[in-house]
């Protein structure tokens, strides 16, 4: 398991911390930490791509927590997220 921290950018993917509508099947205007939480609540239990600055995973979103998301990538680990972290968000 690991905890990860830190902030970046990927012009392929949209940005959840830049004030930038999130596309998709449920757009979001991602302003606030709330409205990143609340876009990450739509997209629980499906396949998603998260970055912050030090990596990028990819795998099931499983759980949203007060503070952090728990993502399954694909080789069977569990990652914790700090939600304040988030960079970027894409449905995969």
């Amino acid at each position: 398991m690991a905890l990860i921290y830190g902030n970046s950018t990927n012009s392929n993917i949209i940005s959840a911390n830049a004030n930038l509508p999130v596309t998709g099947e449920n757009p979001c205007n991602c302003n606030t930490s709330n409205d990143l939480k609340n876009y990450l609540l739509t997209l629980q239990s499906r396949r998603v791509r998260i970055t912050t600055s030090s990596e990028e995973f990819s795998g099931i979103l499983l759980a949203v927590k007060l503070d952090y998301i728990v993502l399954a990538e694909n080789q069977g680990s569990l990652v914790l997220i700090p939600i304040s972290k988030i960079r970027t968000v894409a449905e995969n």
